[in-house]
């Protein structure tokens, strides 16, 4: 038994040394997020304004979206505060799990690395309990730091002990994501394949989790979100979700190991669907090519941006009365007697979309990187295709999935709104409102390119600006945050109708920078050297 393990203690310190940086910006960005909106919460919010915001998350769609409102009778900030994110922080977590187990496991796999190492004196069940280890100390460190922040706001309502109960459920939701990556890890052949499928399951478990919460109990229980979120933070504060859960992730964790302990290096349980002996004229070229690549990641953000605009559009039959009743929402959406309340609302929605659509066009612009760091890229490179061409074949998907993004932004809402209210939102204000954000999209695309041509190992930095972004654009008027600080973002340059007039001028100036970025980046990389970043 001892020999499975051997060397475990080695690669623990060999991966939190690799994961000192991306993990501590995770664990440091979601820990000041929660405490930030915890610090916020009461000073905002007065006891009126929450039991009207209660009513409101009694709403159906709210309910599905965000589960069951506990403390409803006496709206309490910790109730209020769980309640509205819980859920969204909890989906963060599990994604940084995902990443980061399929980062160390099937992505090592697929460059090489496990099988050098592997031919050491190595555990067969090494390099995944190392893993699975490296995810326990991740995930502590980030539920210890987020409820000594939530409990440090002082709040009567979030005192010590379900502050701390808060973040051990935020971290063992993380870990159990981290459990079902190891475990797609072993079934999928590829970290594509691992990650997709990780996805995927909270994708569904998330799904299955509404559907409970309108129609049963036993449905939602069946899902570990849904069993989680009976924890009733700051109301109950019940630790046997906490229990079963931690029974989940030894169990998951455990079917992980032993997979991984009888199949091959490089093999997966799930066997890799069989292409065409040929390809199409589409794969004859590069761009032909990257969209057969990016094809499920943009069905698949399509249909993920549509239920978000579709989601917020359930809930616009009682917007008037809830603005009404609440100056914090006032103060967010900006109301204003010029303007209706519907309108100022849905131009919030779209700063939400806007940053949404963000993730995909960062994802497909940084590909083309990550290829040549794995050294696909060289098998293209090396055939009659210039850099230039290597580059916009994904420069171009990126483009216009941002573009089909904003539309379905746009759709959604509207085919939304005609169901349920007497008078839809005109489509052309929707229209309008999605599209101004293009040029600011655009501009993140070009960054990425340039970061990739000039300084490839930086790369990743892109998300750090980007989380600057959503921070300044989404908590700006909750925070009174300074005018200039969004200015530094593309997003603080995009007019937001109804109250802004469309800015041709603006728009030019954020479309005239970001070709220039991508323009730059691509003669960058043609002057550098290939896998500079490695």
């Amino acid at each position: 038994m001892r020999g499975l393990f051997e060397n475990t203690g080695t690669f623990v310190r060999f991966k939190i040394r690799r994961e000192r940086v991306v993990s501590s910006v995770w664990i440091i960005s979601l820990a000041l997020f929660s405490y930030v909106l915890a610090l916020g919460v009461p000073e905002m919010f007065d006891a009126p304004a929450r039991q009207a915001l209660a009513e409101t998350l009694k709403n159906p769609a709210m309910i599905a979206m965000m589960g069951p409102v506990y403390g409803a009778d006496n709206f309490t900030a910790g109730a209020m505060y769980s309640v509205l994110m819980f859920i969204w922080v909890a989906m963060a977590v599990a994604t940084m799990n995902i990443f980061l187990v399929v980062r160390h496991t099937r992505a090592d796999e697929e460059a090489g690395r496990t099988e050098v190492v592997r031919s050491l004196p190595t555990g067969r069940l090494a390099i995944l309990n190392s893993t699975m280890i490296t995810a326990v100390i991740v995930n502590a460190v980030l539920a210890l730091l987020t409820g000594l922040l939530i409990a440090s706001v002082g709040e009567e309502s979030m005192p010590f002990g379900a502050s701390m109960l808060y973040g051990v459920a935020l971290g063992l939701f993380g870990l159990f994501f981290a459990a079902v990556a190891a475990l797609f890890s072993q079934l999928s052949a590829s970290s594509r394949g691992a990650t997709g499928y990780s996805f995927v399951a909270m994708a569904v478990l998330y799904f299955i989790r509404a559907a409970g919460d309108l129609e049963s109990e036993i449905i939602s229980l069946i899902s570990p979100l849904g069993l989680i979120q009976r924890s009733q933070f700051f109301v109950e504060n019940n630790i046997l979700p906490s229990v079963v859960l931690f029974i989940l992730i030894v169990v998951v964790t455990a079917a992980a190991y032993k997979l991984n302990a009888v199949r091959d290096i490089g093999q997966g349980f799930i066997a890799a669907r069989r292409g065409k002996p040929q390809g199409g004229r589409l794969m004859r070229s590069p761009l032909g090519f990257s969209f057969r690549l990016l094809r499920g990641t943009m069905i698949a953000w399509v249909v993920i941006i549509f239920i978000l605009a579709a989601s917020y559009g359930t809930i616009l039959p009682d917007i008037d009365s809830f603005i009404a009743e609440s100056e914090f929402y006032q103060m967010i959406i900006g109301v204003s007697d010029d303007f209706p309340v519907i309108e100022m609302f849905v131009s919030t929605i779209t700063i939400v979309g806007a940053i949404f659509s963000s993730v995909p066009l960062l994802i497909i612009a940084l590909r083309p990187f990550s290829e040549e760091r794995e050294g696909r890229a060289e098998s293209i490179l090396s055939s009659p295709v210039s850099r230039e061409r290597y580059l916009c074949s994904y420069a171009i998907p990126a483009f216009l999935l941002s573009i089909a993004l904003q539309f379905v932004n746009a759709g959604g809402l509207y085919l939304v709104s005609a169901t349920f209210l007497d008078e839809p939102i005109s489509f052309r204000f929707l229209f309008e409102a999605n599209m101004v954000f293009l040029p600011a999209l655009w501009v993140f695309i070009g960054l990425v390119f340039l970061l990739g041509g000039l300084v490839p190992r930086f790369t990743s930095s892109i998300w750090a600006y980007f989380a600057f972004s959503f921070f300044t654009l989404f908590m700006g008027r909750m925070l009174d945050l300074p005018e200039w600080l969004g200015q530094i973002t593309p997003f603080g340059h995009v007019p937001l109708l109804p109250v802004d007039e469309i800015n041709f001028t603006a728009s030019f100036v954020l479309t005239a920078i970001a070709v220039a970025l991508l323009l730059l980046g691509i003669i960058a990389y043609e002057r550098r050297d290939l896998k500079q970043s490695a």
